[in-house]
C-alpha cells in the first residue's frame, strides 16, 4: 500500500471545516426527512450556504494536498542524501560528566542492612543518600502554559428553526411587490330558491368579493464580526453566527404569528367540569359543531401550548388508565406521546408551539388561516476600515385569519382531578385502556 502522506495543520483545519459544513447540510435533511416534510424557507437557505461554504473549502484542500505531495516528492529526493562533513578541527571539545551510580537494592535484606548501618558505615550511608535522594514530581500544575484545550464539536444549540404554529398553517407565496396586498373574500354568495310559478322569476343575488388588505412585515437581525473572529476561531464563528440568526428569524416570526392568531379567534366554547375526557369529548363536537355552522367545514386541527398539551397526555380515567394512550390503544379519545408532539384528540391533528401563551387551545380549520413569507437569508457587506464584516439575516412575512368563524377557543379548562388513580367517576361504559366500550 502507498505511504500516507503527512498534510499540514491547515489541512486539518481545512478538513474539519468541511466534515461540519457536511454535517449541517447531512443533520438538516434528515431531520426534515424524519419528520415527513420538505426543507423550510431558513432550513433550504442553510444548506444552500454549507454547500457553497463546501466548494470553497474543496479548493483550499486542492492547494494544502498539492504542497503535501510535492513536500513528499522532496523528501524522497534527498532521503538518502546526508548533511556535509565537519572538519575534526570544527568539531567543539565536548565534556563528558560523570552519571552519578545508581542504586539497585536486589532484596530487602540488603536494603533492611544498609538502613540499619547508616550511622556507622559511611559506604552504607552514602548508598542510603542517594537511593533516598530527593526526587521533584512534574505534575500538570507546574506546566499550564502547554496544555491544550481541546474542543468537541459540533457547537450545542438548543435554538431551532422549526415553527410548528405556522408550519400547521396554508402556506402561500408573498407577493414581491408593494407593502400591502390584497386578499379577495367572498362576503356575500349568489341566492337559489324555489320558483314560485311557472315563467316566473328565479331568486337572483349578485356575489360580492371583497378585499382583505395584508401587511407584510419585515424580520431580521445583524451582528458585526471581526476578521480576527472569522479567522481565527475553529469551528469557523461565520457559519455559526449564520445558522443561529437563522433560528433567530424562525423564533421570532413564530412568535409573531402566535401573538396574531391567538388575539384573531374571538368564539368560545367552556370545557367547564372537572376537565375529564367526556368533557373534551364533548367540547370539541360542540366548537366542531359551531365551526360548521359558520363556515360549513370541520376542524383538522387543535392548536395549544406545552402546559396544555401535558396536562391532556397526563389525563386519566377512573382506574388511572390514560385516555390518550401510545400503546395498543382500543376504543381511545386520542394518543399523546411524551416523546413526540404528533399526536390526536379525537382524530384531530395536534400542534404544540412553545410561542402560545399558557393555556392556549385552539379548535379550527387550517385551510382559514395563511401565512405568506419571502426568506431573504444572509446578506452582507465588509468593512475594510475596521476589518469587520457586517452579517445580516432577513425575511418578509405576513399572515391572514381568513375567516374568525373557523376558529374556536377551549376556556375554563379546568385541571383534572382525575389524575393518577384517584378521580371523579368516567361514564358508565367499561373503560378499555382509555377509551369507553359500549
Amino acid at each position: 500500500m502507498p505511504e500516507t502522506l503527512s498534510g499540514s495543520k491547515r489541512l486539518d483545519w481545512l478538513r474539519r471545516q468541511r466534515d461540519s459544513a457536511a454535517a449541517d447540510v447531512e443533520n438538516i435533511t434528515t431531520r426534515a426527512a424524519d419528520e415527513d416534510r420538505d426543507l423550510t424557507d431558513s432550513e433550504q437557505h442553510t444548506c444552500e450556504s454549507r454547500r457553497s461554504r463546501i466548494e470553497q473549502l474543496d479548493e483550499d484542500i486542492e492547494v494544502e494536498v498539492g504542497l503535501a505531495k510535492r513536500s513528499a516528492t522532496y523528501a524522497g529526493l534527498v532521503a538518502d542524501i546526508g548533511q556535509a562533513a565537519d572538519h575534526p578541527a570544527d568539531q567543539p571539545h565536548r565534556i563528558e560528566r560523570a552519571k552519578p551510580p545508581e542504586i539497585v537494592y536486589n532484596t530487602p535484606g540488603e536494603y533492611l542492612s544498609d538502613f540499619c548501618m547508616r550511622g556507622k558505615d559511611p559506604a552504607a550511608r552514602q548508598r542510603m543518600d542517594t537511593y533516598l535522594r530527593a526526587v521533584a514530581h512534574q505534575t500538570t500544575e507546574d506546566n499550564p502554559g502547554i496544555l491544550p484545550t481541546p474542543i468537541l464539536e459540533p457547537v450545542f444549540t438548543q435554538q431551532t428553526q422549526r415553527r410548528p404554529a405556522i408550519e400547521a398553517t396554508t402556506r402561500r407565496p408573498l407577493p414581491g411587490a408593494g407593502k400591502t396586498f390584497t386578499r379577495p373574500h367572498i362576503t356575500q354568495n349568489t341566492l337559489v330558491g324555489p320558483q314560485s310559478g311557472e315563467k316566473t322569476e328565479l331568486p337572483s343575488q349578485v356575489m360580492q368579493i371583497d378585499p382583505i388588505t395584508v401587511t407584510k412585515a419585515t424580520y431580521g437581525g445583524v451582528v458585526n464580526l471581526s476578521w480576527q473572529d472569522r479567522d481565527w476561531t475553529d469551528p469557523s464563528i461565520m457559519n455559526l453566527l449564520v445558522a443561529d440568526l437563522a433560528g433567530s428569524y424562525a423564533q421570532a416570526t413564530d412568535a409573531a404569528f402566535c401573538t396574531y392568531f391567538v388575539g384573531s379567534v374571538t368564539a368560545t366554547q367552556e370545557v367547564g367540569g372537572s376537565s375529564s375526557g367526556g368533557d373534551y369529548l364533548g367540547a370539541i363536537f360542540a366548537g366542531a359543531g359551531t365551526i360548521f355552522s359558520s363556515t360549513n367545514a370541520l376542524p383538522d386541527t387543535i392548536w395549544c401550548s406545552p402546559d396544555m398539551w401535558g396536562m391532556l397526555g397526563s389525563m386519566v380515567d377512573s382506574t388511572g388508565r390514560p385516555l390518550f394512550p401510545t400503546i395498543s390503544p382500543s376504543n381511545a379519545l386520542g394518543d399523546l406521546s411524551p416523546t413526540s408532539f404528533s399526536g390526536s384528540i379525537a382524530g384531530i391533528r395536534m400542534v404544540v408551539d412553545k410561542n402560545f401563551p399558557a393555556g392556549t387551545m385552539i379548535l379550527g380549520d387550517s385551510m382559514f388561516v395563511e401565512t405568506y413569507e419571502t426568506v431573504g437569508g444572509q446578506v452582507s457587506v465588509i468593512e475594510p476600515s475596521v476589518l469587520g464584516t457586517q452579517i445580516a439575516f432577513y425575511g418578509y412575512m405576513a399572515w391572514l385569519t381568513l375567516d374568525p368563524g373557523a376558529f374556536i377557543k377551549l376556556v375554563d379548562v379546568v385541571a383534572p382531578v382525575n389524575a393518577g388513580t384517584q378521580g371523579v367517576p368516567e361514564p358508565t361504559e367499561e373503560p378499555t385502556n382509555g377509551g369507553y366500550s359500549k
